[in-house]
């Protein structure tokens, strides 16, 4: 499975009814890349960056799954991200990718990173990433406490 085939189910699967913003699947697929049994071909690579670790390649992805009608972007009320779920188009795309994983060790892997990073606060999220992976918070510009 594709690195993209990963956030594709990621977003895909249940665990987060409104949707994930770009912190949460960001950090989501680092823990994916970090902590699941994933070859170097099917995980992003990451670099510490404002909020830690990101992939810049996340959003290329995200922008062309959209464009596919697999994914929408939602857009959030006064804010300048949205939060992206997974369409028909992709719940059925990612009902395919499931299929090709007959163990569902790896759905259930990215469940239970997604109702974790779902469940936390942008605050606690990041100080658990921090905390976890401290060379990824080098460039944040949010600090523990804030």
């Amino acid at each position: 499975m594709k690195a993209r085939d990963r956030l594709l189910l990621f977003v895909a699967l249940d665990g987060a009814p409104r949707g994930l913003d770009p912190v949460r699947l960001q950090k989501g697929l680092f823990l994916d890349a970090e902590e699941g049994n994933v070859s170097d071909g099917e995980k992003y690579v990451f670099v510490p960056y404002n909020y830690g670790p990101m992939s810049a390649q996340i959003y290329t992805d995200l922008e062309d799954l959209v464009s596919e009608g697999l994914v929408e972007a939602v857009p959030v009320k006064g804010q300048s991200w949205s939060r992206y779920v997974a369409t028909d188009k992709g719940l059925e795309a990612g009902r395919h990718l499931l299929a090709e994983d007959p163990s569902g060790a790896t759905a259930q892997h990215l469940y239970g990173i997604k109702k974790n990073v779902a469940s936390k606060t942008f605050k606690a999220l990041l100080e658990d990433v921090y905390e976890k992976y401290p060379a990824f918070a080098e460039k944040s510009v949010f600090r523990k406490g804030e």
